[in-house]
């Protein structure tokens, strides 16, 4: 220890001194860190696993969703330039009668054998060719709903009451996230996904000799929108929908929006924590240097250079704050490695190992080294600006006399009860759901028809048992054009004084149709830039695919539910049609829910049925389980801040503030990244 110089000497000495404040900032340092390199990481993980599984297993650019069509469709279709694969498949809804289910469950069909969209068998064996009635369904389904290999499940496809046998499960790159229609959770009791031969289910959807749907892959260097256009000329006639790139399929988008949150959470939470131990090593450098003022004098007076003495105190802060960088990565590491098992576990992968990459610990490392050496470049430049005269003085006395600076800032800083309500996001989806079901979708239960119907079918369906109310809707899948934007949404047709479907705004206001235009969602406005007063261009992608002109009569803020909304009426006079309606909405007597679901099962027209107290149990126990998440996280980090904040013998911040605040802010964006 003699032997060292006498800085070196005293840097060794600062070390241990100082070891409580300087692990309080590593532990802060080691927050920021790790979250960068566990969401950078996860993000490129995600990117990776999605890329090699798409590929690997052939899922197709582009969907062709038809009515019912020839053969000779597909050969015209694999004529267009830009298309090198055309697979025809049969697709359709049905209703799954499960022993211990009460409510229809919902199924969609695919038919075997397939090249595009290859499955993962994950148990049992592949339907073989001379047994029609073997299946394969989604594993996630075949799970929560206990089915072992071998049972026989009996569905509705169109009055037709088929008898399956399950011989596995499997998983596919086209149902990532399989989730029902119109439902934004899953629910992998009431929601599967069942793969059977195509000769039988030809049969049951009346398809021998024909398909509904197309599935392609491009060419290297073709231009998705332009084929889509021409496939879209080329089969107009069929019906009843136009294709949809992959970025528009429902698995897709959902992955695509976790892996949005995931970058907006290491733009949003790193930065807050390496600023804050930036901000603690700035005060406990400022306040080192005020005590060790005569040391500085007479080093100064003894021949020590300005730069050797800022590169002292540069050390002692790189030093302080190495160890959090090291903890970062291995933090981060571990974070993601869990994470990586739980989304997994969410979105059906056949694989997914959390890779951050050398790049990605080295940028994070590097952004917390730029971020000590800001922290301590003020006090730094103090010491070696300090003159040995000054130096052997007393500092001046600090202002703490009020200003408007000081003033406007303390106005602005977060409070206490600003924290506590940080973490109320679980009080938040309760008003969500407040708003959403119990103001706004007031019915029991939704019914989706196969096809638009008349609207009398509403009328009809209060005969069956248990139904005190219905009211039939009309949606319409559209793509929106406002100018270069484009938007593809459903425009939802509700009946004038409609009862049990109500647009509710955020502020708890009941939002009732205008007579003539639209409401729309203000995200979707923001999108599009829309306001109330503007006309947007609507092409229908189904039936004759009209083209019209609708005004915007208000911009309405909305929780969740349709963005856009317009009286039935309307709709059916835009759309050329006459009065039909695409399901209904229905209110029930919670004591023959039983007669009413068996009824619904052997209703043909019937093709999906949602249950309202269904979605709220999927919604509660999804944000249960992000909660518990977030919980770990915010208990982590509440950790971190008590254990840097117990370090400090004094508050750091001239005002009396609690610098620990950026800690409580994490609970929304956190919740963000496991809810989306």
């Amino acid at each position: 220890m003699r032997s060292l110089p006498p800085l070196t000497r005293k840097l060794l000495r600062d070390l241990w001194r100082l070891r409580g404040q300087g692990l309080a900032i590593a532990l802060v340092m080691a927050a920021g860190v790790g979250m960068a390199v566990m969401s950078y990481g996860m993000m490129r993980s995600l990117e990776a696993t999605r890329s090699a599984y798409y590929e690997g297993y052939g899922l197709a650019q582009v969907w062709v969703p038809l009515r019912r069509a020839p053969d000779s469709l597909a050969r015209d279709i694999a004529a267009v330039d830009g298309v090198a694969t055309v697979e025809t498949r049969i697709s359709g809804a049905a209703t799954v009668d499960l022993p211990g289910i009460a409510e229809p469950v919902q199924a969609q069909l695919h038919s075997l054998p397939v090249t595009l969209n290859r499955l993962v068998l994950r148990s049992g064996r592949i339907p073989r060719v001379d047994a029609p009635n073997e299946v394969l369904a989604n594993e996630a389904f075949v799970q929560a709903a206990r089915l072992p290999l071998g049972s026989r499940v009996p569905i509705l496809v169109y009055a037709k009451r088929i008898e399956l046998i399950l011989v596995g499960t499997a998983i596919s790159p086209e149902h990532i996230y399989a989730v029902a229609p119109g439902q934004i959770f899953p629910d992998n009791r009431r929601f599967g996904i069942i793969w059977m031969a195509r000769e039988p289910l030809s049969a049951a959807l009346d398809m021998r000799d024909g398909f509904n749907e197309v599935l392609l892959r491009l060419a290297p260097g073709a231009k998705e929108a332009e084929v889509i256009r021409r496939v879209d000329r080329i089969s107009a006639a069929y019906g009843p929908s136009g294709a949809f790139g992959r970025s528009l399929s429902i698995s897709d988008r959902f992955l695509s929006s976790e892996i949005e949150q995931l970058e907006t959470t290491v733009r949003i939470l790193p930065p807050i924590f390496l600023a804050v131990s930036a901000f603690l090593l700035n005060i406990l450098l400022a306040r080192l240097i005020d005590t060790e003022r005569e040391i500085i004098g007479l080093l100064k007076a003894f021949g020590y250079r300005n730069r050797t003495i800022a590169w002292h105190y540069a050390q002692l802060a790189v030093l302080l704050s190495g160890g959090g960088v090291l903890l970062g990565w291995l933090l981060g590491g571990w974070l993601g490695r869990g994470i990586a098992g739980i989304y997994q576990d969410y979105f059906a992968f056949p694989f997914l190992a959390f890779s951050a990459g050398a790049d990605s610990y080295l940028a994070s490392g590097g952004l917390a080294l730029a971020a000590v050496l800001t922290g301590a470049f003020t006090a730094v430049w103090r010491a070696q600006r300090l003159p040995p005269a000054d130096a052997m003085r007393p500092p001046a006395p600090s202002r703490y006399s009020n200003n408007r600076l000081t003033n406007w800032l303390v106005q602005r800083l977060p409070d206490e009860p600003s924290y506590v309500a940080s973490a109320s996001s679980t009080d938040n989806f309760e008003r969500m759901i407040q708003l959403v079901f119990e103001r706004g979708q007031r019915a029991d239960l939704a019914l989706a028809f196969a096809e638009a119907r008349d609207p009398r079918i509403a009328r009809e369906l209060t005969s069956l048992p248990g139904v005190q109310r219905a009211e039939g809707y009309r949606a319409v899948a559209v793509e929106l054009v406002q100018g270069a934007r484009r938007e593809r949404e459903a425009i939802l047709g509700l009946p004038p004084g409609a009862a049990l479907m109500r647009i509710v705004a955020l502020d708890g206001s009941v939002q009732a149709l205008p007579p003539n235009g639209a409401l729309i969602s203000s995200q979707l406005a923001r999108k599009l830039n829309l306001a109330a007063g503007d006309l947007v261009e609507v092409q229908v992608t189904e039936g004759r695919r009209p083209r019209f002109r609708l005004p915007i009569a208000r911009v309405v803020d909305v929780p969740l539910g349709a963005a856009v909304v317009i009286d039935r009426r309307q709709l059916n006079r835009l759309m050329q049609e006459g009065d039909l309606v695409s399901g209904a909405y229905l209110m029930i007597d919670p004591a023959r829910t039983g007669e009413l679901y068996r009824a619904l099962k052997a209703t043909p027209q019937v093709v999906s049925v949602t249950v309202a107290a269904n979605a709220v149990r999927g919604i509660r126990e999804t944000v249960a389980e992000s909660m518990g998440i977030v919980t770990l996280f915010n208990t982590l980090f509440a950790m971190l801040c008590w254990a840097s904040r117990s370090s400090w013998r004094s508050p750091p911040c001239p005002w009396g503030c609690c610098w620990v605040s950026p800690c409580h802010a994490i609970s929304l964006p956190a919740f963000h990244l496991t809810c989306s």
